[in-house]
């Protein structure tokens, strides 16, 4: 009885045995037929391209920089524009900006559509690198203005003199714009024309971008000047008024005039009552202070005030005089050309009111820069100057917390080009 069973047993086993081996020799695939894949076609989107906000796939496209006397008309008339819509167009255009005011080397765009008569849709100016103007071709005749998104970029920097500010700054990558904004800043504290080597700075500031490209300097928000072993700091803040700079105790940074009425430049000819005249050939007293600088450097006016004389004389060239107050106004000479600014109009610190030019009796390019102390024309470089106000004692609190921040980013600003930049905001 034991025998059969151990013999049943014994079969059981051997039949399973067998199954599970019949079961994994088909579950491998090898007698089992694949099931097809169909791979799904890859669809590549195509996004448009858009160009001021106008799909390039309806328009074809040209560009160019406005020329020496060349009009709107002359440039829109290849495109089968009638004249009835360019007189249109010239009159509709003055309440945004007017097609008379092309200036020559900007940039503008037309585009044109894509039949046989290559009519003009849209003719696109760009007056400047932060708006353009869209004049409306087709359908309704229009004139738009838009403005492109500018990002507002902090960057940091620290150089050391070897030669000149100038030099510092562009070694380490900064515009001229950045060297006239710190001679600017700290003028009053120190004379740029004394600057030893080895003198250092640190700076925080802004750039301005349209589409990743520079086009300018912001504000600077704070810097360190280290010369001849003195530290001076300077602070931005705004008390609601406006950007100003104040120094660790809280006085301003500023006098109520620049030091530099011309972007960086230097200093050729001083105050001198018995100054030998280059020009006449004869002792004459020399009643300003000279700035050297190129043909079309822009000359800003020094302090707030209105132009009481803007004109030509022999002597003085194309030349501006702004009065400040009852003490003090100013006068700018030997101009190349004016600014946008009028006889009578009011002025701000720092608006360009002309360039750079050797007109009237002049050998070289310079700023003649006049200055009167109640009608009596001073040397402006040895005058005691008024300093704008101190900080209000109400600001006193959020100052001190905004100068431990900029001491904090100062701090940790390395030696060289530290490129150390971040998104700081979008305008």
């Amino acid at each position: 009885m034991n025998k059969k069973l151990i013999t049943i047993a014994t079969l059981i086993v051997f039949t399973a045995v067998l199954s599970i081996a019949y079961f994994n020799a088909n579950v491998d695939g090898s007698d089992i037929m694949e099931e097809e894949v169909v791979e799904e076609p890859v669809v590549e989107v195509i996004e448009p391209e858009y160009r001021f906000g106008l799909s390039l796939d309806e328009y074809q496209v040209v560009q160019g920089k406005i020329k020496r006397n060349q009009t709107f008309a002359d440039l829109v008339n290849p495109f089968n524009v009638s004249l009835q819509d360019i007189f249109t167009i010239d009159r509709i255009s003055e309440q945004v900006h007017s097609v008379r005011k092309l200036v020559p080397s900007r940039d503008y765009t037309i585009f044109y559509k894509t039949d046989s008569l290559k009519t003009a849709a849209y003719f696109i100016y760009e007056p400047n690198a932060t708006e353009y103007i869209i004049y409306q071709l087709e359908d309704t005749l229009a004139v738009y203005r838009k403005e492109r998104e500018v990002q507002v970029v902090e960057k940091m920097m620290m150089g050391t003199i070897t030669e000149s500010l100038d030099q510092a700054i562009r070694e380490q990558g900064g515009s001229p714009a950045l060297v006239n904004a710190m001679a600017d800043l700290f003028g009053w504290q120190m004379d740029m024309r004394t600057l030893r080597k080895g003198d250092w700075f640190k700076l925080i500031y802004e750039e301005r971008r349209v589409e990743e490209e520079f086009i300018g300097v912001g504000e600077i928000i704070g810097a360190e000047f280290n010369h001849m072993n003195n530290s001076y700091l300077a602070y931005s803040y705004d008390d609601g008024s406006g950007m100003n700079y104040y120094d660790e105790t809280g006085e301003s940074m500023q006098k109520a005039f620049l030091r530099y009425p011309v972007e960086y430049s230097r200093i050729s000819s001083r105050y001198n009552p018995r100054r030998f005249h280059p020009v006449l050939k004869r002792t004459r007293p020399h009643l300003g202070t000279d700035y050297a600088a190129s043909r079309g450097t822009p000359i800003k006016a020094a302090g707030d005030g209105v132009i009481v004389a803007r004109g030509w004389t022999n002597g003085n060239g194309n030349y501006i005089k702004i009065k400040h107050n009852g003490t003090y106004t100013t006068g700018y000479l030997h101009m190349s050309r004016f600014g946008k600014f009028k006889n009578g109009q009011r002025v701000k610190k720092g608006d360009v009111i002309g360039y750079v030019g050797k007109s009237g009796l002049a050998t070289g390019y310079h700023l003649c820069f006049r200055f009167w102390k109640r009608g009596v024309q001073v040397d402006f470089l040895r005058e005691k100057l008024p300093a704008e106000e101190p900080l209000a004692k109400e600001h006193v609190l959020a100052f001190e917390t905004q100068m431990k921040l900029i001491n904090k980013k100062l701090s940790d600003i390395q030696g060289g080009n530290a490129d150390n930049s971040f998104s700081a905001s979008s305008k």
